[in-house]
């Protein structure tokens, strides 16, 4: 999925065209699954909401589910994105964090409240919360697969594993807090968060009850 802005002006005519009709296809998704509900809205009604057809909904997304959480798609597409184009160098723990920050620091300015609002839609959905947890599953794959690559390593080193679900989770931890507190502080609240919880993995690892 491409994270570049539909009023992009390098983009071709075309591909603007695109992303407009999908960014139309994502509002009114989220519009109308948070007033009506997920399974009480149609395809046919959504399509007809965003003035395209039940095929160029499918061109632009495989499933209801996917439009519903394209917020959260553009920053897990960005980041991938932005840890494909890094020379990695020390700690990968810490390329894991800077590709994700950078990733959600890079997003739109309107991101914040799209992804506040997917994020309760999801909650409040038991099908899209699955279909987050899939769909997240497969970004870890990708992840791992990308580290394998650029180290030179076996995808199925564990170390790898561990590493992609620790960046994982530490955007989890930190994305939770800044949902339950409305967004407060903004992007760089989040960031700054995001930042505390890959700083805390250590010292957790190294936690110890008294003997």
């Amino acid at each position: 999925m491409s994270t570049q802005l539909a009023g992009d002006r390098s983009l071709p005519l075309r591909e603007r065209k695109k992303l407009r009709t999908r960014r139309a296809l994502a509002d009114a998704a989220l519009r109308m699954f948070t007033e009506k509900g997920f399974d009480a809205t149609t395809l046919e009604e959504l399509a007809e909401e965003a003035e395209v057809s039940k095929s160029t909904f499918f061109r632009a997304f495989p499933a209801k589910e996917a439009a519903a959480i394209e917020a959260e798609a553009e920053l897990w597409s960005a980041y991938l994105t932005a840890l494909a184009g890094r020379e990695l160098s020390g700690p990968v723990l810490n390329e894991l964090h800077q590709a994700l920050a950078a990733a959600a620091a890079g997003l739109d300015p309107g991101w914040d409240e799209r992804f506040l609002a997917t994020r309760r839609l999801v909650a409040a959905e038991p099908a899209l919360l699955a279909y987050v947890e899939q769909y997240r599953a497969g970004i870890k794959n990708q992840v791992i697969a990308s580290l394998a690559a650029k180290l030179r390593l076996d995808a199925e080193d564990l170390r790898l594993h561990v590493l992609a679900e620790l960046a994982s989770t530490a955007w989890s931890v930190s994305g939770r807090h800044w949902v339950r507190n409305g967004g407060r502080g903004g992007r760089g609240a989040l960031i700054e968060r995001l930042d505390g919880a890959v700083r805390a993995i250590p010292a957790s690892l190294d936690l110890s009850a008294p003997a």
